[in-house]
């Protein structure tokens, strides 16, 4: 085995996958790492390595990593995996092993540690040895992998090291990775979208990890494997329409200056300017990589945030950018692509007060559907307030039943009322008869559900009466009387259905519909070294009149936790700060708040977890 150029200023080593070594500026930039046999090839490369950069996490691409950090070589490695890569045994200790209905190839993750150097952002320009590196996203044997575009020196030849991508014409190097569940494909509808993502790239040259490097027609190559990707996908038709049933890549029209983003997982609502501006109500998955049919899919390593819209933006207004986001709720589906927004092309967010801590500080709490990359908000507003983008007013409500955390959204654009209601509405039937349509219950109680959410965003929209309704996951509402009929009657059923089913009344002792005793702030702790940590501590009282409660911070039998008293008025939320200090070092060791009401314990009624003495938490 020795190293061979392949085309000038680009060599190749046959490892467990094909190792590249690029000449830069500064060193050789080095590509996967196979087993590392290629470290004791050195010698035969015009220069010393000074990077290696990883496309994936899979053992066969990876494992030398270990070596080539040790070998004081920098490891950069896509910036989804660098937790599957960094810490191993933690992945492996919370992956199932006996009761698999997920085929995922995570356990064919490294079983050593990756020292990791840096992280490669998707769609970032980054130096690494001297050369202008571009990441480009490639979801597909992972939902994270990446490839790397760049010039090679010294010639005008655009070649991207891409991974699984392709294998050679026509084919990949192997299918068992798309099998994400069970028994679909899911992968494939990734691998397909890959092709076009590579086809949008022009490369000169593609250099897989498997298989030979296409040196001619990558165009024709890359053709041929989306033909049969969706010859494989035919007979997975609930897969095999997302692609050809579904006409992405373009925006539906709902008005003059109000479209529908086809390509968004959850729906992205573009607002056009009379000045040649674009916001965007909501931003989060692109169609293919929210990881659907993934029963392990909360994990950060199994989502992806990726562009969506741009392209149809630019060729049906010459638009290149999103100027601003207006934000209806802080889930992942619906603000994943906010940090990377504000990265590429500085993109304002804009948020209610009563959510954007969580948008800001996800490590703080612990709501569902929660993006942990934090995202800066530009300008808060108060749900009572109005604000101004370009010649458009909005103004705002209270929506819970989905989620408290978060708001409906009111405004008016080309003679209608619009209002955007999030994930609070949602119906199945013919949106165009609503007198034979069925309303579909969507609340979510881990989100915060309170038992006049729908009171009070009824009354709003009672009030406002929109004339076209746009939300989180279906087309564009347009209203009539036997609409506002449903609305109507759901702020009824609601409540009276929940009263029916549970104690909720006026003269009960409960903790609400959501029967949240109380929450910390912030969620997770981490310190380097045990002392006392200080927490904002909320609790409510479930007695149906005003109580003295005993809140106290516990621990481990050797933690020392504070205690205070509050009154609160009935059933009202009141908050204090308390320490607690840990006895040594631990990891995602946790601790309560015990709560006791007018001498009447309710137990240990909320829950944190801290971290002492680790590097991560």
């Amino acid at each position: 085995m020795k190293w061979q150029e392949v085309i000038t200023g680009v060599f190749l080593f046959r490892d467990s996958c094909n190792v590249y070594a690029v000449t830069g500026d500064c060193g050789m930039l080095i590509i996967d790492a196979g087993t590392g046999r290629w470290l004791d090839h050195l010698s035969e490369l015009p220069a010393k390595p000074a990077a290696l950069a990883l496309t994936h996490y899979f053992r066969d691409h990876a494992a030398g990593a270990v070596r080539a950090a040790s070998a004081g070589i920098p490891v950069y490695v896509p910036e989804y995996e660098r937790e599957i890569l960094a810490d191993p045994a933690e992945h492996f200790r919370s992956r199932e092993t006996y009761i698999i209905y997920d085929n995922l190839w995570n356990l064919f993750a490294p079983i050593e540690p990756v020292p990791v150097a840096g992280v490669l952002q998707d769609y970032d320009r980054t130096i690494l040895a001297g050369l202008e590196v571009e990441i480009v996203p490639l979801p597909g044997a992972t939902l994270t992998q990446v490839g790397l575009g760049l010039t090679v020196p010294g010639t005008d030849d655009r070649v991207i090291f891409c991974g699984e991508a392709i294998h050679s014409p026509g084919r990949i190097p192997r299918v068992a990775p798309f099998q994400y569940n069970y028994n679909d494909l899911s992968g494939a509808h990734n691998a397909y979208y890959s092709v076009q993502f590579l086809r949008d790239q022009m490369p000169a040259r593609l250099m897989p990890s498997l298989g030979q490097p296409v040196l001619e027609d990558p165009e024709g190559a890359l053709d041929h494997l989306g033909d049969n990707l969706l010859a494989v996908l035919k007979a997975r038709p609930e897969i095999a329409d997302l692609i050809e049933g579904n006409d992405v890549g373009h925006l539906e029209k709902v008005s003059d200056h109000v479209w529908r983003d086809t390509e968004s997982s959850c729906h992205t609502w573009f607002i056009i300017s009379e000045s040649g501006k674009a916001m965007a109500i909501d931003y989060g998955y692109f169609v293919s990589t929210l990881g659907h049919a993934v029963p392990g899919y909360p994990k950060p390593v199994q989502r992806r945030a990726l562009l969506h819209g741009l392209k149809a933006l630019k060729r049906q207004f010459g638009i290149d950018r999103i100027d601003m986001v207006l934000v209806s709720h802080f889930h992942d589906d619906h603000v994943c692509g906010l940090p990377m927004l504000k990265r590429l092309f500085g993109t304002q967010i804009w948020a209610a007060e009563n959510f954007a801590d969580l948008l800001e500080h996800p490590e703080a709490h612990c709501f569902p559907c929660n993006w942990p990359q934090p995202t800066k908000v530009d300008r808060r507003f108060a749900l009572e307030d109005k604000v101004q983008w370009e010649e458009y007013t909005f103004h705002f409500a209270p929506m819970s039943g989905h989620t408290r955390f978060a708001s409906l959204i009111g405004f008016e654009a080309d003679g209608c009322r619009f209002a955007h209601t999030g994930d609070q509405y949602f119906f199945q039937g013919d949106t165009k008869t609503w007198n034979q349509n069925r309303r579909l219950q969507n609340h979510v109680y881990r989100n915060g559900a309170l038992l006049d959410g729908y009171e009070r965003s009824g009354r709003w929209m009672l009030k406002w009466r929109p004339d076209i309704v746009i939300q989180g996951h279906q087309s564009a509402f347009f209203t009539d009387d036997a609409f506002f009929e449903h609305i109507k009657q759901w702020r009824h059923d609601y409540e009276t259905l929940h009263k029916n089913i549970m104690p909720l009344g006026d003269e009960e002792t409960h903790f609400g519909l959501d029967s949240w005793g109380g929450w910390v702030w912030p969620y997770r702790v981490h310190m380097e070294r045990p002392g006392p940590a200080k927490v904002k501590v909320t609790v409510r009282n479930p007695l149906p009149y005003r109580a003295r409660l005993e809140v106290t911070l516990v621990g481990p039998t050797s933690w020392q936790g504070q205690s205070t008293t509050l009154e609160a008025d009935p059933r009202c939320e009141v908050s204090c700060e308390l320490t607690i200090t840990p006895s040594g070092v631990c990891r995602r060791q946790p601790f309560a708040v015990d709560l006791v009401a007018n001498g009447q314990p309710f137990g240990q009624v909320a829950e944190a977890l801290m971290t002492v003495g680790a590097k991560r938490f």
